[in-house]
């Protein structure tokens, strides 16, 4: 699974359609983020659902912060998980 921008704006609690292009990329950011953080461009397929759950919480923190924001430590706990199987 995915997270996409239905997805990220039910996580959000967005119900109208006025912020997709900036949910989009937000969207973005955070996957390239938590690919980063995990240390990988190479996701594992499928992906985990930690993987999509940590998408949403940055993409949360990036919605909130909108400057400046990074994976949150709360999405960092749960990709940690992933990075061993990175770094094995």
């Amino acid at each position: 699974m995915t997270v996409n921008v239905a997805d990220a704006k039910a996580h959000l609690g967005i119900l109208d359609d006025h912020q997709d292009e900036l949910i989009d990329a937000l969207l973005k950011a955070a996957t390239d983020a938590c690919t980063r953080y995990i240390g990988t461009d190479d996701q594992p397929d499928p992906l985990p659902p930690i993987f999509d759950q940590a998408v949403k919480m940055t993409v949360a923190a990036l919605y909130e912060g909108r400057e400046g924001a990074t994976v949150p430590e709360e999405a960092q706990a749960l990709l940690n998980d992933l990075r061993p199987w990175v770094f094995g």
